[in-house]
């Protein structure tokens, strides 16, 4: 399950599957004395087998990265508290920033993988956000340093995740490359129940290393985030031992070792010696990114015309851009946009929350609550921990006073909820990709955000945490179904030339919405309750009246 709506394509792939399980039997007689070949003839040419198998298994970790980087704030937050003095305030800060790394370098990482390719900026990323979630984890002794670090984090790991998929899909072939495309989305599905159950093993522990009279502490918490590393770490090893992408290689002009690369994977998956492999050139597939001088030459002396290509790409996608924003796409970019912001702020906000509210569920002190009313709801249970939350924070400041202050006793309950929120999530969405050609997309959307909306008002009177559970369980499965159905429907209402564009624009935007979601959350939450829960309630509404108008594209909507 990728919650942030990052497994564009899942569903499309899920539906093409069956058309490519079909015979793997590869073009050995259509093949057969080729002389000159473009890409997915030569790429076809070189079968399948090891080779792809060994390149999947080298992103499975990796592949978790970004996952890790956007949930792992939320799981430390209750133990944290004390040990950075954090408020509401600052634990929806935490939330919230690697969303503000991710949405500053959003048009930067692909412009510049054009340049200097993909495995180059795999390798450095995986090493650079690794070192990020290590450092953050030794070094993050108060508020402000960890809060630079999941910055950085959000700023890297936005590039790297992308471009591990285009490096990927440029490994296979057209009649693959929707199954190895899929693979990519399970990977990350396992990354996110993953994130709970590492947190699980690690975080309850109460021991901590204490030198320098208390200027350095090492916990469970912080052992947590040095090992959220660990998946990007393994990542920069594995890519070290595979080449350049051919399709990169064949842009910039390089077919001489784009060639290589094809007979490499050749000999690795059919078993039979390079100088059988049946092509022997290259068409010229050369870009405006392109250069006939080696890698090496376009990142020192050619330097300068390869970041020419780029500032010349870049004014191309502007004007690509252009006619979203007239009609008659601008009213259709609005209303997707809109619904993108309303749905990936409810998801990433109350999803981000759960380990801390099912934490202050978990220690509810019943201390000043009236017996004789029955039960405490999840609200009323909420409202009297926010006034001992008050009673934490230094009179004129949003800071934690820690001589008031005492870590909550994060029980291992709060992992396991989290990881059945995760599983459910997982079976939902695998479910519906199953049910979407007979529901529609349209529909889903509304069942979605619908029952979404229910939830969350259900939510304000739920008395026991099993009910809670189930709530969050539904909330979280369904409004991540929506993230990515409307990534299908965008797809649908936009020519060829505008979708890619589109889809990156909503992603963009819908970040932004969870950014804005966590930090309003944690101030409405001071208020009461019903608050913050009713205003998503509210968000979702407004997606379901949205998504009534979405109109139907040339042919029907899927």
């Amino acid at each position: 399950m990728n919650i942030n709506g990052q497994r564009f394509g899942v569903s499309v792939a899920l539906e093409r599957l069956s058309d490519n399980l079909d015979s793997d039997e590869e073009c050995d007689s259509e093949c057969e004395g080729l002389e000159r070949a473009d890409f997915e003839t030569a790429m076809t040419a070189t079968g399948y087998g090891k080779y792809n198998y060994l390149l999947m298994l080298a992103m499975f970790l990796p592949s978790w990265g970004s996952i890790f980087d956007v949930s792992n704030m939320s799981m430390i937050l209750p133990s944290a508290e004390c040990d950075l003095g954090l408020a509401l305030i600052h634990k929806g800060v935490l939330n919230a920033i690697t969303y503000a790394g991710t949405i500053s370098t959003a048009m930067v990482w692909g412009f510049v993988s054009d340049v200097y390719g993909r495995k180059k900026l795999l390798i450095y990323g995986y090493l650079a956000d690794s070192l990020c979630n290590v450092m953050s984890g030794v070094f993050s002794q108060n508020f402000w340093i960890l809060l630079v670090f999941k910055f950085a984090s959000g700023c890297i790991m936005n590039g790297p995740y992308a471009i591990s998929m285009c490096y990927c899909a440029e490994f296979h072939g057209e009649k693959h490359r929707s199954r190895a495309m899929l693979f990519l989305g399970l990977f990350s599905t396992v990354g996110n129940i993953a994130v709970p159950l590492l947190a699980w093993s690690v975080i309850p522990h109460t021991w901590e290393i204490v030198l320098l009279d208390g200027l350095f502490v090492y916990n469970s918490w912080r052992l947590f985030l040095t090992l959220c590393g660990l998946p990007t770490l393994v990542g920069f090893m594995a890519i070290i031992f595979f080449p350049e992408s051919p399709k990169f290689l064949m842009s910039r002009g390089q077919n001489d070792e784009a060639l290589l690369v094809f007979r490499k994977m050749y000999t690795m998956n059919t078993g039979k010696p390079p100088e059988t492999y049946p092509v022997i050139s290259l068409e010229n597939e050369k870009n405006i990114y392109g250069s006939r001088k080696s890698m090496q030459q376009s990142m020192s002396s050619d330097s300068l015309d390869g970041w020419r290509g780029v500032l010349k790409g870049f004014s191309e996608g502007l004007k690509q851009m252009k006619p979203l924003f007239l009609m008659p796409h601008l009213l259709k970019l609005l209303l997707v946009v809109s619904i993108q912001f309303g749905g990936m702020l409810a998801l990433n906000t109350i999803r981000l929350w759960l380990p801390q509210l099912f934490t202050i569920i978990e220690n509810f002190d019943d201390i000043g609550y009236d017996d004789t009313k029955g039960p405490p709801t999840f609200c009323e249970m909420l409202d009297i921990s926010m006034i001992a939350e008050a009673n934490k924070t230094s009179l004129n400041s949003t800071t934690i006073d820690p001589r008031h202050c005492e870590n909550m006793v994060v029980d291992k309950s709060v992992y396991i909820n989290i990881v059945v929120i995760c599983i459910v999530s997982t079976v939902f969405f695998i479910f519906m990709s199953a049910v979407v050609n007979i529901l529609g997309q349209k529909n889903i959307l509304l069942i979605c955000y619908g029952v979404s909306m229910i939830c969350a008002v259900s939510l304000n009177w739920s008395a026991n945490t099993m009910l809670t559970l189930f709530l969050s369980c539904l909330f979280v499965a369904l409004t991540n179904i929506s993230v990515n159905a409307l990534i299908a429907v965008t797809v649908d209402l936009f020519p060829t030339t505008l979708r890619t564009m589109s889809v990156s624009l909503i992603m963009m935007i819908g970040r932004v919405g969870s950014l804005i979601g966590n930090l309003l959350f944690s101030v409405l939450l001071l208020h009461g309750c019903v608050a913050p829960l009713m205003s998503i309630a509210g968000l979702l509404l407004v997606c379901v009246l949205l998504t009534l108008f979405i109109p139907k594209p040339a042919g029907g909507l899927k």
